[in-house]
């Protein structure tokens, strides 16, 4: 097959959802870092499931899952991140971290460009951001700019979703957290779905599990089902 009828059939593919969740604990991938030297594995692994899909990640220690999630596309997309961190940081030689994806995904040129929404400005350092084609909006709650639709409009958008990015209010997580409103994120990917092309999504952020919590406060777990759920019915429907 022809790498554009390739494309062009990616393209008409239906959107599936995966629970990578449950395969990441059962192969007992690590939270946080991930030996490059294995990644074979992770690639076994995504070669059995579906290219184009929604991805169910757990916690956001394995946001780093990402990487090879975009790895695999045979599109080259725009990075459009929702996330209170940037996830750009230097990690050591031969490993990934869930703190160091999006800047292996610039440097292996596995995207041609990334839009950040939400991240604290705390966290960025900018001796380490010289990428020309990194762009940052730090308020997820002001309506879209003319700028940024033009940006994504027409354009192959991979999304992924940090809950982190979100008020504690809504949900609670393993990390500290933004101001987003889940309104204003669910209109963000209203907005991409209608008006981008959407190669794929993954949705990470569970608070650590704790069957003592789940018994005392099962609120909080509801919670993070409702998010997950608004989020895929955007995509699936």
């Amino acid at each position: 097959m022809g790498i554009l009828n390739r494309k062009r059939e990616f393209y008409n593919e239906q959107i599936r959802f995966i629970n990578l969740k449950e395969s990441l604990d059962k192969y007992n991938f690590r939270p946080k870092y991930f030996d490059l030297s294995k990644k074979f594995a992770v690639k076994k692994l995504l070669n059995s499931l579906p290219e184009k899909s929604i991805a169910y990640l757990g916690s956001g220690d394995f946001h780093y899952i990402s990487y090879f999630l975009i790895g695999r596309l045979p599109i080259k997309p725009i990075l459009l991140l929702f996330d209170n961190h940037f996830d750009m940081n230097e990690a050591w030689k031969g490993v990934l971290t869930c703190g160091s994806w999006v800047r292996s995904c610039i440097e292996e040129n596995l995207i041609r460009g990334v839009l950040i929404v939400g991240a604290n400005k705390e966290y960025i350092d900018t001796d380490h951001v010289l990428y020309s084609f990194v762009d940052y909006v730090e308020d997820g709650n002001r309506t879209l700019e003319l700028d940024t639709i033009r940006k994504i409009k027409g354009m192959p958008i991979y999304v992924s979703v940090d809950k982190d990015v979100l008020k504690e209010d809504i949900v609670k997580t393993s990390w500290d957290q933004g101001n987003m409103e889940l309104d204003n994120l669910i209109n963000w990917l209203k907005f991409i779905n209608v008006y981008g092309k959407v190669l794929g999504v993954d949705i990470c952020g569970e608070p650590e599990y704790n069957p003592i919590m789940d018994l005392v406060n099962p609120q909080i777990n509801i919670a993070n089902k409702k998010v997950n759920k608004k989020i895929c019915n955007i995509f699936l429907n």
